[in-house]
């Protein structure tokens, strides 16, 4: 499947085989028509070895084959130039009107204006859409935790994202998995693995 495509180009990376890396993840997208994953996946190599326009590409191609991806729109809001992110924000909501990573990014894009209060809106939007994607608890708790002036993890706004993933019990998103699957944390609670995921533990 797709994670053994993408488990094994990470393997060949880590053994300095960029090349090798790439060309699985080129062939993987060819057998996998349509699979967002893989494309991400392969823009995420050029990143991390400081091919920004390599990554552009892969990105640009990615978009024209998987057009209603909101992984690969999410991502693209998050990686462009400050000057860009409104008009592709805009662009990804028109593509995936209801897809929560965009939702999720249009509201990190708010935090990062500081719109406070939208970026709580679409916080609490994405957790409507969908209470089991969990980066979107995650990405709104580590938000209110961090604002200075907004009491922290004390806070009354963190309390209530808190209390709000408890109740949900998400189980899916990049950062939530990551937590969750994490050996040390078997046995913590969605409280205890929110604050982990968003990086106050």
């Amino acid at each position: 499947g797709v994670y053994l495509w993408i488990g094994v180009a990470r393997l060949e990376e880590k053994m300095g085989r960029i090349g090798k890396a790439r060309s699985l993840l080129e062939l993987g997208r060819l057998k996998n028509k349509g699979e967002d994953r893989l494309w991400l996946e392969s823009a995420r190599l050029e990143r991390r070895i400081g091919n920004e326009d390599g990554a552009k590409k892969v990105m640009a191609v990615g978009l024209k084959e998987c057009p209603k991806s909101g992984r690969l729109w999410a991502e693209e809001i998050k990686t462009a130039k400050k000057v860009d992110q409104k008009r592709i924000s805009m662009d990804a909501i028109k593509n995936c009107t209801d897809d929560v990573r965009v939702i999720c990014a249009v509201a990190l894009l708010f935090v990062s204006e500081r719109k406070y209060e939208k970026a709580r809106k679409w916080f609490l939007r994405a957790t409507v859409l969908d209470a089991t994607y969990g980066d979107a608890f995650v990405d709104w708790y580590e938000f209110e935790g961090r604002l200075v002036g907004g009491g922290g993890e004390d806070g009354k706004e963190a309390k209530k994202v808190m209390k709000l993933c408890e109740d949900k019990e998400p189980r899916y998103g990049e950062r939530w998995v990551k937590a969750r699957k994490d050996m040390n944390n078997l046995r913590k609670s969605t409280g205890e693995i929110l604050r982990i995921a968003a990086g106050f533990v």
